[in-house]
């Protein structure tokens, strides 16, 4: 049986949490709020810090990009697949900057599971709906599938 929305979001929740508690690159995240996950999709949102931009006071570009690897992770995380599998390719395509004080929110979705690869794709859009970027992510998965959020047993 499927898990349900709200267990997913909560696996989704407890994986983004250990990514940003890390002693790892991922910790960068911790200022990222899980909002929903599901079946393939996630919804975070944060507000832009200093911490988070670049010497024009944006919204950094490789920040950005870490926002679509991280969380097109956890998107995948939440299919049968399981897994966080390993980057093959990531672009990003940067259309608007994003100030401190900004609240942005990011949608994440898988787009197709096949036998050795997930692509997903990432939108990052600000308060009044315009688009700050878009990410496209292509994962090599492997390993134990288990739907995040399922019982194991």
């Amino acid at each position: 049986m499927a898990a349900s929305v709200a267990a997913t979001t909560q696996a989704a929740r407890q994986m983004l949490k250990m990514m940003m508690l890390a002693k790892r690159f991922d910790s960068v995240t911790n200022k990222v709020n899980l909002i929903s996950a599901s079946a393939g999709v996630c919804r975070c949102e944060m507000t832009v810090e200093a911490e988070q931009t670049n010497m024009m006071g944006t919204l950094h570009g490789g920040f950005i990009a870490t926002l679509v690897d991280s969380l097109t992770t956890v998107a995948i995380m939440t299919t049968p697949v399981g897994v966080p599998g390993v980057s093959v390719d990531l672009s990003v395509s940067y259309l608007k900057a994003a100030k401190i004080g900004e609240k942005i929110t990011m949608d994440a979705e898988v787009t197709k599971v096949g036998k050795t690869l997930a692509f997903t794709t990432a939108s990052l859009i600000n308060e009044n709906g315009d688009v700050i970027a878009q990410g496209k992510h292509i994962k090599h998965i492997a390993g134990k599938r288990l739907l995040l959020g399922e019982d194991s047993s």
